[in-house]
C-alpha cells in the first residue's frame, strides 16, 4: 500500500509517499526506511530508482518514506534557498514523522541517501543516534564547495560572487541556481571528517565509472569506517554511472541493498 502524507518543517509543508507492506497486520510494526533524494533531484529519482527501491524494500517488509526536501519536487520553498543545514533540519524532522507511525518499530529505522541525500544521511547518522543503519548510493562525503567553484576562471569566479555578495543567485546546473548560503556552508560539515563516529552498520554502493561523484569519496570513506562494524561493507558496480542508469545496474543495487538489511536481521515484528 502506499499513502501519500505531508509534514512540516520551519514552517514549510514537505510532502512525501509512505509506502506500507501488504503483509503487515493491524498491530505488527517493521523497521523502517527514509529516503533522501540527490541534488537537483526529487522523491522519484532519475529513472524512479527511488520507486523502484522503495517497492522492493516495502515488498521485504519494511515501512519507507520518500520525501521531497524543501525546495524539490512538490514541497514548499524555492531551490535557489537550498542548504545543506536546510536539508539536514528536513531530514531530521522526517525521521522523526516516521518513526512515529505506528506500523514502524522505531528502533529499526534507517536511512538511505543518494548522493547529496548521501551527504544529509551521513551527516544526520554522526549525530542522531535514532538511526541504526545508514546506506549510501553514490555519496558526496568529501569537500564540496571547491567542486563547485572549479569550473568557473578567475573572471568568472569574481563575477559569481559578486552576485552571491548581493544576495543574487548563481547558475550550478541548467535551470537550477543557488544562492549565497549554500556556498557557505555547505561544507559546515564534511561526510569524511564526522563518519568516524557513525557505529551503526554503514552499506556503501558506488558506481565504478561516476562521473558526478569520483568512487574514491566512497573508497575513502569506506577505510574509515571498514573496522568500526563488521557488517560495514563496500559494494562497487562495475561499470556503474552515478544513477546506475543500467537496468542490470538497477537491480544489482537493490538486490544488494536488500541481501544486506536481510543480514541485519531487522524483521522481527512487535505488536
Amino acid at each position: 500500500m502506499i499513502k501519500p502524507v505531508t509534514f512540516r518543517n520551519r514552517g514549510q509543508q514537505l510532502v512525501g509517499v509512505l509506502h506500507i507492506p501488504d503483509t503487515l497486520k493491524n498491530r505488527e510494526r517493521a523497521p523502517g526506511v527514509v529516503m533522501f533524494h540527490g541534488f537537483a533531484g526529487n522523491k522519484v529519482e532519475n529513472h524512479r530508482l527511488f520507486v523502484q527501491t522503495a517497492r522492493s524494500l516495502s515488498g521485504s517488509g519494511f515501512v519507507v518514506l520518500r520525501f521531497d526536501f524543501r525546495g524539490s519536487g512538490d514541497s514548499d520553498g524555492d531551490f535557489e534557498d537550498m542548504t545543506i543545514p536546510g536539508e539536514t533540519s528536513d531530514a531530521e524532522k522526517v525521521l522523526t514523522y516516521l518513526a512515529r507511525q505506528r506500523w514502524v518499530n522505531n528502533e529499526a529505522v534507517g536511512v538511505l541517501g543518494l548522493s547529496m541525500g548521501g551527504r544529509v544521511g551521513a551527516i544526520l547518522a554522526s549525530k542522531d543516534k535514532r538511526v541504526k543503519f545508514l546506506i549510501l548510493y553514490s555519496a558526496a562525503l568529501s569537500p564540496l564547495r571547491p567542486r563547485f567553484m572549479s569550473d568557473a576562471d578567475v573572471e568568472a569566479r569574481k563575477a559569481m560572487e559578486k552576485a552571491l555578495n548581493s544576495g543574487g543567485a548563481v547558475k550550478v546546473r541548467e535551470g537550477w541556481y543557488l544562492k549565497k548560503p549554500f556556498f557557505d556552508t555547505v561544507d559546515d560539515t564534511v561526510p569524511l571528517d564526522v563518519i568516524h563516529r557513525i557505529s551503526v552498520p554503514i552499506l556503501i554502493v558506488h558506481g565504478e565509472k561516476d562521473e558526478v561523484v569520483p568512487l574514491s569519496d566512497s573508497t575513502k570513506a569506506f577505510e574509515i569506517v571498514k573496522s568500526l562494524n563488521r557488517k560495514n561493507e563496500l559494494h562497487i558496480i562495475r561499470g556503474g554511472d552515478h544513477v546506475f542508469l543500467e537496468k542490470e545496474h538497477t537491480q544489482e543495487v537493490i538486490k544488494k541493498t536488500q541481501d544486506w538489511l536481510s543480514s541485519l536481521k531487522l524483521m522481527t515484528k512487535t505488536a
